[in-house]
């Protein structure tokens, strides 16, 4: 089964992939550029219904520490479903019901996780929202809100028939290529800074 879901908060993903585990099902796989979840039906010879637990880590590690960090996690009862050495979220799943429940030994250490996340996020919303303000300022003759001014053809929208069409047309995927970067600028960057608001104090 996949299931498509974006989240802002690592609480609320969490708490969804155990409800949805919770129904009958293991995760299996997370794809996490597409947001796009896949789980496995538990079948009657499964032992136990597994909890899953996320991390995040800010900072890209070398194979070797990255080796250690998923070993001592391994140690502990947990085995990671998903995840990069270069950073990001990371999905650990209980290897048998005997693992605690949760994958951080005290509270100060999932508040830290929290903490990188919203930090991480802060400092891509920045990034985003800076290229979107710099593409806008370059486009000094373009209204990101008036679609007529996107196309530079010179009297396209005074054209009739045939010509109108052929030259809205011709110049329409040269207008997608530039509007289309601030768009997705513009919507990634909100979407870094809801994540910072709804995750709440990175300090």
């Amino acid at each position: 089964m996949k299931r498509f879901h974006v989240f802002l908060d690592l609480n609320e993903e969490e708490d969804w992939i155990n409800a949805v585990q919770e129904a009958g099902y293991c995760l299996t796989a997370v794809n996490p550029f597409l947001h796009r979840y896949t789980f496995a039906a538990l079948t009657t010879t499964d032992q136990f219904n597994p909890y899953t637990r996320l991390d995040f880590r800010d900072k890209g590690m070398n194979r070797r520490n990255y080796q250690n960090y998923r070993q001592l996690f391994s140690d502990s009862g947990w085995r990671l479903i998903a995840g990069s050495r270069h950073g990001g979220i990371q999905y650990f799943q209980q290897k048998n019901a005997t693992s605690d429940h949760d994958i951080f030994s005290d509270e100060r250490s999932k508040v830290r996780c929290r903490q990188r996340f919203s930090r991480f996020s802060a400092i891509y919303g920045a990034v985003f929202l800076s290229y979107f303000f710099i593409f806008i300022k370059g486009m000094e003759n373009i209204n990101i809100v008036d679609v007529r001014t996107w196309y530079l053809t010179p009297g396209l929208w005074q054209m009739q028939g045939e010509w109108f069409w052929k030259a809205l047309l011709f110049e329409t995927p040269f207008v997608l290529l530039r509007i289309l970067p601030i768009y997705i600028f513009l919507i990634v960057g909100i979407y870094y800074l809801c994540r910072v608001i709804r995750t709440g104090d990175w300090e």
